[in-house]
C-alpha cells in the first residue's frame, strides 16, 4: 500500500467508475482494482459495494473517501514544502580548511556568505590532513586539501592553481637565486608546517625524490611563525606562494622550486556517499566559477 493507492481510489470515486478512472490516469483497470483491494485488506473493511449493479461505495467507503482526500492533499502539500526546503538557499555548511589556505581564499568565503546570508557557514581551521580525516568521518561537509590527492571514495574540485616556494631571508646565501632545485637544499635547516598539514608530507617526498631526508629544525601549525623565524635567521621554509605574496613579500625572498617542481593546488574534497545538500552545491558552483589562478 502506498499513496498512489489512495489516489487511485479517489479517482475511481470521482469518476464513479473504475474503467473511467483507469482511462483518466492512463493505467489498467486491474491496477486500480488491486490498489482498492490492498486498501480494503489494510483497513480490514469493504470500500465498494460489489453487489450493486453500478459503482457504489459502502458506508465505510464514504468515510474512507473523505479521509483519503485529506491524506493525499496533505501528502502533496508536505512534499512541496519538503522540496522547497531541500532546494532553498538555507541550511548549514561546515568546511575544514587549513589556516594557510583560508588566508588565500578568504574572499571566496566572504562572497559565499554575502550571496547566501541564510546559510550558516561554519569554518574549522585545521590542517589538510585533519580536514581529510574529518571529511571521511562526516564531521565536515567538505575538506580543503591539496594535490596530489587520489582517493576513489572522494570527489574533488580544484579551487586554484599556484605553487609552493622556498622562502629565505634577504640575507640568506641562497637569496641570489630566483629558482632553486631541491638538491641544493640538502644541507639547509627546514622550518615546516606540522604533520596535520599535507604540505609537510609533500615536502618530505620532494626531498627524498632529490636524494636526501631534510633536517627539520621546527614544526609549527602557524605559517606566520615560520616566516618570522626564517626572516631572522639562516633557516628556510616552503609555503604557498599566494600567502607570501600577500603578506610577506617585503621581508623575505621567494625562490621557485624545481627538480621536482612543487605545484600548490588546493581542492574541495567530499565523500562520494555524502548527500550533496544545496549549501554544498552552491559552494562547489562558486568554486568552479571563481577560476582562481595565482
Amino acid at each position: 500500500m502506498n499513496i498512489n493507492h489512495f489516489a487511485y481510489f479517489i479517482e475511481a470515486v470521482r469518476e464513479n467508475s473504475i474503467t473511467k478512472a483507469a482511462e483518466s490516469l492512463f493505467i489498467s483497470q486491474s491496477t486500480i482494482s488491486k490498489a482498492i483491494k490492498s486498501l480494503e485488506q489494510a483497513y480490514n473493511t469493504e470500500l465498494i459495494d460489489r453487489k450493486a449493479r453500478k459503482f457504489k461505495l459502502t458506508s465505510a467507503g464514504e468515510i474512507f473517501y473523505n479521509s483519503a482526500v485529506k491524506i493525499v492533499s496533505n501528502y502533496q502539500s508536505e512534499t512541496e514544502v519538503l522540496a522547497t526546503l531541500l532546494h532553498s538557499h538555507r541550511g548549514k555548511l561546515t568546511l575544514g580548511i587549513p589556516p594557510v589556505t583560508i588566508t588565500v581564499i578568504h574572499s571566496l568565503l566572504h562572497q559565499y556568505s554575502q550571496m547566501y546570508p541564510e546559510i550558516n557557514l561554519r569554518v574549522m581551521e585545521i590542517g589538510a590532513q585533519t580536514a581529510f580525516s574529518l571529511a571521511q568521518s562526516g564531521a565536515v561537509d567538505i575538506g580543503i586539501i591539496i594535490e596530489p590527492f587520489d582517493n576513489p571514495e572522494f570527489n574533488k574540485v580544484p579551487i586554484m592553481e599556484s605553487e609552493a616556494v622556498c622562502v629565505v631571508s634577504p640575507h640568506h646565501h641562497l637569496a641570489n637565486y630566483d629558482t632553486i632545485s631541491f638538491s641544493q637544499l640538502k644541507n639547509e635547516r627546514f622550518l615546516v608546517l606540522d604533520k596535520s598539514f599535507m604540505l609537510y608530507y609533500r615536502i618530505i617526498d620532494c626531498c627524498k625524490e632529490a636524494g636526501f631526508i631534510p633536517h627539520v629544525g621546527l614544526e609549527s601549525a602557524q605559517w606566520d611563525l615560520l616566516v618570522e623565524a626564517v626572516s631572522d635567521g639562516e633557516s628556510i621554509t616552503i609555503l604557498p606562494k599566494p600567502i607570501i605574496q600577500k603578506f610577506c613579500s617585503k621581508k623575505v625572498k621567494m625562490l621557485h622550486l624545481c627538480n621536482p617542481s612543487f605545484p600548490w593546488i588546493p581542492l574541495a574534497a567530499y565523500h562520494k556517499e555524502k548527500f550533496l545538500s544545496t549549501p554544498m552545491k552552491l559552494f562547489l558552483d562558486l568554486i568552479q566559477n571563481a577560476k582562481f589562478h595565482i
